[in-house]
């Protein structure tokens, strides 16, 4: 009998698996293994740093601070930055990191790096979700480009190790494209539980981190979707009417309770004053014309852009092919959308670059894009150019703010430089995997040279942190009464802790004065104004310390005087 094996049954006799289900199997081995390895290169691109480098303001801090005070109160509806009503987002992400905390087993006492890991997760997902898509819309081959391409991007690398909303916020909206894809591709567009179950949660969850804003994205693809179908079939596989109930059942709860607790204040400062206010005018400088995001978008999208004009280009020529369609239905219209509001901000495109990755991933894996394309040598060129300008960039930028060289950051800016030559070189020659090897490198070693070597050790952009080193060395009991003035960043709370004061001049010298174990940190240009304010003090105090440093936010060079008693 021909092909026994394929019928259940071996030379032996004994009975063998199909061939089909050893198909089966030898695929999801073949993803299972694209999966690890991406979670691995991943980890190794992204984790590093996230222990080493300082709290950042501004919003780091806010979100950082607001998740320790949920964990110190009890109070999980609330959100809280010392008294201050925190009602700029919604609840998810604080809830995220407050469970981060509370699972790590350090509770309120957890170190900045646990807050951050759940930015780091967030990463991965949109890693993984990446390669879904692109495996999805074509091979396996491609997803992995794809993934490759999204998590070596300085962009990811960035938000990967700041403990705010936007890595977790991408991960939903990967998690519902990637749902999307999927019915998008099933001809029959038939309903599935898990996958549409997928999309859903993605919503809520989506909803309750940020808004509106993985729907709108989401929607926007749908729209676009049926504008060209002229179906609403692929709107009717997500069993929206169960769907939709899901996704309140999620959010809902919290925001009826956070709507009773603020009496409305929640709902007029989030949409009315925060979102619709960044729609209207460019809040917080932050204001930018149309057509900013795309030019940001090739330095943070760096090393994607390189590739991503020529693979924009042919996106365009086949824009008719389900798979490219897809991914300009995810894409443009969002990209639109945000380059038309005001307020613009380079992680608000963060979800859309996936997009561009699972694009590129295509068309390297169909041999659209390669050497033998046009532009090709000149495109891949800017890897080596990206490399050596921004490594060598971040060294002259240490060298001019902390007054000296540092070795190792000169020896990683070499080595990252020949680290991109050499993934140019290999592009151009034809020469795919090795090509993309070196260039994931490049970007990790510069990952590597800004997040653990550079940024942590520039001391003097990192205030907050010294005036926390300053205090533990002076305090004189265990809890003293801690008060500062002329410098109002919101880290100095968490690194001084909940029950700082922050208040002018006088108020810090009426904390100064009324408490027996007190430290009190004013300018060395208010010196004269803090002494005056004492009043009654019969010996003018000396400061204790003096801490010199630079406020991240405008790079203002401070000196900061710390007075204590005992």
């Amino acid at each position: 009998m021909d092909n026994e094996s394929d019928k259940g049954i071996g030379e032996d006799g004994a009975p063998v698996a199909p061939a089909a289900s050893r198909k089966g199997w030898a695929f999801a081995h073949s993803h299972l293994v694209n999966l690890l390895v991406l979670t691995f290169v991943t980890l190794a691109l992204l984790a590093p740093g996230i222990s080493s480098l300082p709290l950042t303001d501004r919003d780091e801090a806010l979100y950082v601070q607001a998740s320790h005070q949920m964990l110190e109160t009890g109070d999980w509806v609330d959100i809280r930055f010392q008294d201050e009503p925190r009602y700029k987002k919604p609840v998810g992400i604080y809830w995220i990191q407050a469970a981060t905390a509370e699972l790590s087993g350090y509770a309120a006492a957890a170190p900045l790096w646990v807050y951050r890991l759940p930015s780091l997760v967030g990463a991965v997902l949109v890693v993984l979700f990446t390669y879904g898509i692109g495996a999805t819309l074509g091979t396996a081959r491609a997803g992995l480009f794809a993934g490759l391409l999204s998590a070596s991007t300085m962009l990811i690398g960035f938000e990967a190790r700041i403990a705010k909303t936007d890595a977790m916020l991408c991960a939903t909206v990967l998690a519902a494209e990637f749902a999307l894809a999927r019915a998008y591709v099933d001809q029959a567009r038939a309903r599935s539980f898990p996958r549409n179950a997928l999309f859903w949660t993605a919503m809520g969850i989506g909803v309750l981190i940020k808004g509106p804003i993985t729907p709108l994205v989401a929607a926007l693809t749908l729209l676009a979707i049926w504008a060209k179908e002229r179906s609403t079939t692929l709107w009717r596989s997500l069993s929206p009417l169960k769907g939709i109930v899901w996704m309140l059942l999620l959010a809902l709860p919290w925001l009826i309770a956070i709507g009773w607790i603020s009496g409305g204040a929640f709902f007029s400062q989030a949409v009315g004053r925060d979102m619709l206010g960044k729609v209207a005018s460019g809040q917080e400088s932050h204001g930018a014309p149309p057509g900013m995001h795309l030019l940001v978008a090739l330095g943070t999208f760096w090393p994607l852009s390189t590739l991503a004009p020529l693979a924009v280009v042919q996106a365009w020529k086949t824009r008719r092919e389900p798979a490219i369609f897809f991914l300009i239905a995810w894409a443009l219209p969002g990209w639109i959308v945000f380059e038309a509001v005001a307020t613009k901000l380079p992680n608000y495109v963060l979800p859309f670059m996936p997009a561009l990755a699972v694009l590129i991933g295509l068309l390297l894996d169909t041999g659209i894009l390669g050497a033998a394309r046009r532009g090709w040598r000149v495109s891949v060129a800017f890897i080596a150019i990206g490399s050596l300008l921004v490594g060598f960039g971040l060294n002259i930028a240490f060298l001019v703010y902390q007054g000296y060289a540092s070795w190792q950051g000169l020896v990683g800016a070499v080595v990252i430089a020949g680290l991109g030559l050499s993934a140019s070189r290999l592009l151009a020659s034809g020469r795919l995997r090795s090509g993309l090897v070196a260039m994931v490198a490049a970007s990790g070693g510069l990952m590597l040279l800004g997040y653990v070597i550079l940024l942590p050790a520039a001391r003097q952009i990192w205030l907050s942190d010294d005036l926390a080193d300053a205090v533990a060395a002076t305090r004189q009991c265990d809890a003293p009464a801690i008060s500062i003035a002329g410098y109002g960043e919101p880290s100095t709370v968490f690194r001084l802790g909940t029950g700082v004061v922050r208040a002018g001049v006088s108020g810090v010298a009426e904390s100064f004065r009324s408490n027996d174990c007190a430290i009190a940190i004013v300018p060395q240009e208010a010196r004269g104004e803090f002494l005056t304010a004492l009043g009654d003090v019969e010996t003018a105090p000396e400061p204790a310390a003096t801490v010199t440093g630079r406020n991240l936010n405008g790079m203002k060079l401070r000196t900061m005087l710390l007075f204590s008693k005992p």
